[in-house]
Parts: C-alpha cells; sequence; structure tokens
C-alpha cells in the first residue's frame, strides 16, 4: 500500500459518514479530490489543487467542482478554510492540536509557525460560553525577504535624490 493513502482511509471513511448523513451522492470524483488533497500536504489554494488534480489526479474537474467539494470537505469537517485576503486556503485536518500561522502582507506567504509558544498560549485559551472547534492564529506582518527587499529599495530611492 502506497505510503500516503494509509492516513486517508479515516477522512475517506469520515467523507463517506457524512455524505451518507446527509444523503449526498458518492461520486468518484470527490473521493479523487480529497485524495489529492492529502497530496498537497499542508496549505493549499483551489489554483494549487487544480494544478495538482492536472498532476496527480486520475479525472479532469473543474474550478467550480474542486470550489464546491472544498465547501463540502469544510462542512464535514475533513479540511480547514483559512479566510485570508488574498484568497480562500484550505488546509487538510490532520489532528486538533492549535495552529499558528505568520502571513507577510506583501507577499502573501504563509508559514506554520511551530514554536511551543503560541500553540501553549491557544492550548490554554478557553472562552465562557463557548465551544472552540479550531484553535487558530494568525500573526500579519512584513517576511524576512521582504523587509531586506524594502531596505534595498529604500537605499536606491535615497541615493536618486
Amino acid at each position: 500500500m502506497d505510503k500516503k493513502q494509509v492516513p486517508l482511509a479515516p477522512v475517506h471513511d469520515r467523507l463517506t459518514s457524512y455524505m451518507e448523513e446527509k444523503s449526498m451522492r458518492k461520486t468518484p470524483e470527490r473521493y479523487e479530490i480529497l485524495r489529492v488533497a492529502e497530496l498537497a500536504n499542508g496549505i493549499f489554494t483551489i489554483d494549487g489543487l487544480m494544478q495538482l488534480m492536472k498532476e496527480h489526479g486520475k479525472f479532469q474537474v473543474s474550478r467550480a467542482t474542486i470550489f464546491n467539494t472544498m465547501e463540502l470537505f469544510c462542512d464535514a469537517g475533513l479540511v480547514i478554510k483559512h479566510p485570508l485576503a488574498t484568497a480562500a486556503h484550505y488546509e487538510m485536518r490532520t489532528d486538533t492540536n492549535p495552529k499558528a500561522y505568520i502571513i507577510c502582507r506583501q507577499c502573501n506567504t504563509i508559514t506554520k509557525v511551530s514554536t511551543s509558544t503560541a500553540k501553549l498560549a491557544l492550548q490554554s485559551l478557553h472562552v465562557r460560553y463557548f465551544a472552540i472547534e479550531d484553535k487558530l492564529l494568525y500573526m500579519h506582518g512584513i517576511c524576512r525577504k521582504c523587509q531586506a527587499k524594502n531596505r534595498q529599495e529604500a537605499r536606491k530611492n535615497k541615493l536618486k535624490k
């Protein structure tokens, strides 16, 4: 069995259960999109998933099909939708651990933070009279690469004056 298929089995079963519960059709395209989304291994966009479908998918599916299927996966609790300014980003829900991300406002790069400090703060977060389903933290700023680019441009502009 392929290593990529092993963790997919429980997700596959959860999708099947959800669709049966909602009396939805269990199409091969939905399962294929799920399989390919699992290959994304991190945060991805609809465009990125379309590219992966072209490279690794068994079916040609439309952008609308992928978009609607991702909404289905979100409703089923299989995927997290990150509501970011540039475009919706998705991530397979592999565990319930808190997650923290840094997002560059200039180049829109999204990086998962692996520091235990952010995770520890989110882990201990409780809000009275509110059932938290996902503990996600987004920090916006300027990445190191863009900071260096901005400094370089500022120096060039200073020399022109």
